[in-house]
């Protein structure tokens, strides 16, 4: 029967993981009823009360019961591990998942995607103040040559939404391979059939978006993690280091950060510390300097606002709901968009509305950075409670325990057709339409709504606790290296909840779709780290 207990490791993980949870848990709850009801803008009922006192007393308890008792149930099971060695089936079941996704792809001829991809073919070299240059210009220019060549860009679109899909299909049997030979034969083929057949897995593998390749990289991030030694690297780990940490910051904005963390991690207790190093300075230095120097040339600069979502929302909560501001913050904040329509935009759960609004001067923001940053810190010790509150409505999404994820850039099915893409709205990235792909429409429908519909995960919010579920049974059972292979998803989370463009959108959370059925595999079937 599982006990409770306050001591020794179990006691440990259940109080800094159970606490925080239960924390959680009441927010969760909190701030969900409060907006049925609409009340997350009202002055007169604030998110942070003293009379949540007793209930958060209450819910620290219940969370770190319920830690430890899962904990427990965890550790209840361990299956016995079975090895085999030998790849000689790799190239036909990568090519396997490669043909499979590749039917679908074909039902969203040239793939589903955002409007954002849609940005960058109009705009390669502008896009860099909103997005990583590289993806850009590859979008931007192999668009226009193919509208050139074939007089359509959908052509460019399908191709490399294919060799997308070749490299997702790789990274991903090959993971499964390994996990064949070092931990156990059947749950490397049991992950191999979850990647494969997962419609979510699939959707992100063949969309015109970013994170797919993001979570691949963020995966073998984990490999590396799981295969942490303290004797020097041979030379296929830098190979694999490189591409990780280029696959994170040539790709999302938090990606340089979240690289950066990681192999400060990876540095920690190992002697080729000083390369590793120089790799990550490297990649730092690939990923922004030509980008800026592009910027430079059209005399442009990145946007401020995109790294100022979470500022933004904090002053904007405090103007929406009367708080208390200098005349000077009164004047800025007035003048980077009128207050009326700052009031009126100003949206608890996300900050797009005011940044996206058309009288928004963004340029202004980019040419007074520091006054921006004075006011906001300025404000913030005047209101630190709404600050706290726009904090957490901000990131509700990345921490709160709904179980389901939201259908805001969760999964993608709209083609982007030219037709699709003549007047693209941001609504359209979370609606499906199919490709002109010349194949039976029943067969195309069936195809498009079998992914579109069945790419279902739990919320952002939910893989988080469960990640910290999991971390805490690994230091209850003494296999705090198991950790290490979960920082990958923390880490992506933490830069998220520092800094998150929209705490709603699924998308930047994707990585645990992948991430967590490793975890899993790790805890039951325990395998040794020298074995690994």
């Amino acid at each position: 029967m599982p006990y409770l207990t306050i001591h020794g490791r179990l006691g440990r993980a259940s109080l800094f993981g159970g606490i925080p949870l239960g924390i959680a848990i009441w927010y969760t709850i909190k701030i969900f009823r409060m907006d049925d009801q609409e009340l997350l803008r009202s002055a007169l009922d604030p998110v942070l009360a003293l009379s949540d006192i007793p209930f958060l007393v209450l819910f620290a308890f219940i969370g770190f019961a319920l830690m430890q008792s899962l904990v427990q149930l965890l550790l209840c099971v361990r299956i016995l591990p079975h090895k085999s060695l030998g790849r000689k089936w790799f190239p036909v079941l990568a090519g396997t998942m490669f043909l499979y996704d590749l039917i679908f792809l074909l039902a969203f001829y040239p793939a589903p995607g955002m409007n954002d991809t849609v940005f960058m073919m109009d705009n390669p070299k502008y896009a860099g103040v909103q997005f990583p240059w590289l993806y850009s210009l590859i979008y931007g220019y192999e668009a226009e040559a193919a509208r050139k060549l074939f007089g359509t860009r959908e052509v460019s679109i399908f191709i490399l939404s294919c060799l997308q899909l070749a490299v997702i299909s790789a990274v991903l049997t090959r993971f499964s391979f390994w996990v064949k030979e070092h931990v156990d034969e059947n749950a490397g083929y049991i992950l191999y059939l979850y990647f494969l057949l997962f419609p979510m897995s699939g959707n992100y593998a063949i969309a015109a978006v970013r994170d797919g390749l993001f979570s691949a990289a963020l995966l073998v991030w984990m490999w590396l993690f799981i295969t942490k030694r303290k004797e020097k690297w041979e030379r296929g780990r830098y190979i694999l280091l490189t591409a990780a940490a280029l696959g994170l910051m040539l790709l999302r904005s938090n990606g340089a950060a979240a690289a950066v963390l990681m192999a400060a991690f990876l540095m920690y207790h190992n002697p080729s510390w000083k390369r590793i190093l120089a790799v990550i300075l490297c990649c730092l230095v690939i990923s922004i300097v030509p980008g800026r120097m592009i910027l430079h040339e059209m005399n442009e600069e990145p946007l401020f606002q995109e790294s100022m979502g979470i500022p933004l929302q904090q002053m904007g909560r405090v103007l929406a709901l009367d708080g208390s501001r200098s005349e000077s913050t009164v004047l800025l904040m007035d003048y980077l968009l009128p207050e009326e329509n700052w009031k009126n935009d100003y949206q608890p759960y996300t900050v797009d509305y005011v940044k996206w609004n058309d009288d928004f001067r963004r340029g202004w923001l980019n040419d007074h950075k520091k006054e921006f940053l004075l006011a906001w810190a300025d404000t913030g010790l005047k209101n630190p409670r709404l600050y706290l509150e726009g904090w957490m409505t901000q990131t509700y999404g990345l921490w709160s325990l709904i179980p389901g994820a939201y259908d805001v850039q969760s999964r993608f099915g709209w083609a982007l057709t030219d037709e699709n893409t003549k007047h693209m709205l941001p609504a359209d990235n979370d609606r499906m339409a199919v490709g002109n792909f010349p194949m039976p429409s029943r067969l195309k429908s069936f195809l498009a709504n079998f992914q579109y519909e069945g790419s279902q995960f739990l919320g952002a919010g939910f893989a988080f606790w469960l990640t910290i579920l999991l971390s805490a049974a690994f230091y209850a059972d003494r296999r705090s290296w198991c950790i290490l292979a979960a920082l990958p998803l923390l880490l992506n989370t933490a830069t998220l909840l520092a800094a998150t463009p929209a705490g709603y959108a699924f998308r930047y959370s994707f990585a645990y779709v992948w991430g967590l059925p490793v975890l899993l595999i790790l805890l039951f079937l325990r395998p040794e780290k020298e074995e690994l």
